[in-house]
């Protein structure tokens, strides 16, 4: 189990190199760039309070907290839930897909453990990564403390980045198990980027209808947030547990329809234990 553990996170370490580096260039903008806008930004700031669809977006540009929890700390879990679909999709039914995954189930090893594994190795690549970008985040903002008035310290936009890690990790679960429930890659990640962006999107929209307040529970962003006054105080310990509840439910469930899968058939599990349940009463 242990050497196969240092085989996933060996073939993602490019990955994590690549997202880790590509996503810094995030705060190293617009964190190493505001000292030379903030007067702009603040001029924009009446315009933006005065837009309800940026406002149900939390942007914010009043502040240095404000700008850098409406650019960093909002796009970064988004993009960062893109590598999470795309290589928790490719976790099980991508390698399936390239027929690596039937030479792994052929080992002694039960499949609960190669379902763990897999879920093991793609939560240290998503935290190596967030440790990165927030590297990053941290030391620019050290180069430029002298430059802006925040209370904001380094290692605090360091751990906020890290904060977000339950968030993207639901999104990494989900993935994860529709790989499993799916017949196909392709399949799985349609429906996880569609749960990515319902998610981001609908939660927005429930902060710009009120009458849709009552959905906002549904949608796993609601439970990260992306605020200057998150960004102070840090993210609620509440929410931040729901969303490691729902990762952890999720991925009992990659863990249950991996067990009742086909390797190389390539249809819905649920088909499966529908032909398996007509069998039995036969």
């Amino acid at each position: 189990m242990f050497k196969l553990l240092l085989h996933e996170l060996r073939s993602r370490g490019p990955g994590i190199i690549g997202w880790g580096l590509g996503l810094s260039v995030l705060p190293l903008l617009y964190i190493g760039l505001y000292p030379q806008f903030a007067e702009e930004l603040g001029d924009m700031q009446s315009m933006v309070a005065n837009i309800a669809f940026y406002q149900a977006l939390g942007i914010s540009m009043a502040t240095f907290e404000g700008y850098v929890a409406s650019t960093l700390t909002n796009l970064a879990p988004v993009i960062l839930a893109i590598y999470a679909v795309i290589s928790g999709t490719g976790t099980l039914a991508g390698e399936e897909e390239d027929g690596r995954l039937e030479m792994i189930v052929a080992l002694p090893i039960p499949r609960w453990q190669i379902v763990t594994v897999k879920a093991i190795a793609l939560g240290i690549a998503l935290l190596l990564i967030l440790a990165i970008v927030g590297a990053a985040a941290a030391l620019t903002l050290a180069a430029i403390a002298g430059q802006v008035e925040t209370t904001v310290a380094p290692w605090r936009l360091f751990s906020e980045m890290l904060a977000s890690w339950p968030l993207i990790m639901t999104f990494a679960m989900a993935s994860l198990f529709l790989g499993a429930f799916s017949p196909s890659r392709r399949t799985a990640a349609l429906l996880a980027m569609v749960v990515v962006l319902v998610s981001y999107f609908g939660n927005n929209l429930t902060n710009l209808f009120p009458s849709m307040e009552g959905l906002r529970a549904l949608f796993p962003f609601h439970y990260y947030q992306a605020t200057g006054a998150a960004l102070i105080n840090g993210q609620d310990p509440v929410d931040l547990l729901v969303l490691t509840v729902v990762a952890l439910a999720l991925f009992a469930l990659a863990l249950t329809f991996f067990q009742r899968r086909d390797i190389t058939v390539g249809v819905w599990v649920v088909r499966r234990l529908g032909r398996a349940a007509t069998s039995h009463r036969s």
